[in-house]
């Protein structure tokens, strides 16, 4: 856990920079700082091609029968665009204020959180790294009690820095490592847990299909859902220009049924809202992190 954790010269270094580089970033104005995080995004694509081979394998295995060559570069450029954009924009959380929140998100699917908590035992927003994910931590300005449940960083204090931005607007902030019993406490209290649940999770994953291949995927979501009874939501963020961002909730999973060994009810509802990210990827194929490694671990049989 983070109190565990060392730091080093390197870590002060590192922090400072990113401190530096963040003030820089609020001094500009919200419109021109999109518009620099684009940019760099850009450029990261076009002249420095960071992963690039990474993205465009990963959009020729799912549209390449769709879309050519130029197409599928286009997607893969504005998806570098989109995370600078929202590089930029989460560091600027500092600048944006209730009057901003009100006026440039909006909540599409509110009234199925509400049905979550009207059961009492707490929701499940699960997200991906999908349009800029980072804005769900505005939800708690919004007026629900929202608990975030965040990866941790190697750096200690750039881990604290970014759990600050997330922790501005109100919301909990609960690290995923060894934290169980946070996670619980927050059900237990008739709260929304959200966390992202879309990456590659190794050969402890769940198998399910996603976008038409096997992929290893966090079993938490499934398994916090089966175990607690608490509903799963999947969530998404699509931006809608301007600096306007529209937070889609999704109707609730179905929850598998009881005779299920508990292996089954989570890899159920772990492709359940894979399917519904499937979805989403499938309409705003631009919005979606391309440059991760989705793929990477194989099942135990194609192993074998």
């Amino acid at each position: 856990m983070s109190r565990n954790r060392q730091t080093t010269f390197q870590h002060r270094l590192e922090y400072g920079a990113m401190r530096a580089v963040q003030a820089l970033i609020c001094a500009l104005p919200a419109g021109a700082a999109r518009a620099v995080g684009g940019s760099l995004g850009d450029f990261a694509f076009t002249v420095l091609k960071l992963r690039r081979d990474v993205a465009m394998g990963n959009l020729e295995r799912v549209f390449g029968d769709r879309f050519d060559r130029d197409e599928l570069l286009a997607i893969a450029r504005e998806s570098y665009r989109n995370f600078g954009r929202m590089a930029f924009e989460y560091a600027r959380f500092p600048r944006l204020t209730q009057r901003d929140i009100e006026r440039l998100i909006t909540v599409t699917g509110g009234e199925h959180i509400d049905a979550a908590l009207a059961g009492g035992k707490g929701a499940i927003l699960v997200a991906g790294h999908f349009g800029n994910w980072e804005i769900l931590a505005t939800l708690a300005r919004l007026g629900y009690p929202v608990t975030f449940l965040v990866g941790e960083q190697h750096n200690i204090l750039v881990d604290g820095l970014m759990n600050r931005l997330r922790g501005r607007f109100g919301g909990e902030i609960v690290p995923v490592t060894g934290n169980l019993m946070g996670v619980l406490r927050a059900l237990r209290r008739n709260r929304v847990v959200a966390t992202l649940s879309d990456q590659n999770a190794g050969k402890k994953g769940v198998f399910v299909d996603f976008l038409g291949k096997p992929a290893s995927t966090p079993y938490g979501p499934g398994r916090m859902a089966a175990g607690t009874g608490a509903v799963l939501l999947p969530t998404f963020v699509v931006r809608r220009g301007g600096g306007a961002h529209e937070i889609v909730v999704s109707e609730a999973i179905d929850p598998p049924s009881e005779d299920l060994p508990l292996d089954e009810k989570v890899r159920i509802f772990t492709q359940a809202y894979t399917k519904e990210f499937e979805r989403l990827i499938r309409q705003y194929p631009n919005h979606y992190f391309w440059m991760h490694r989705r793929w990477k671990t194989k099942p135990p049989r194609a192993r074998d």
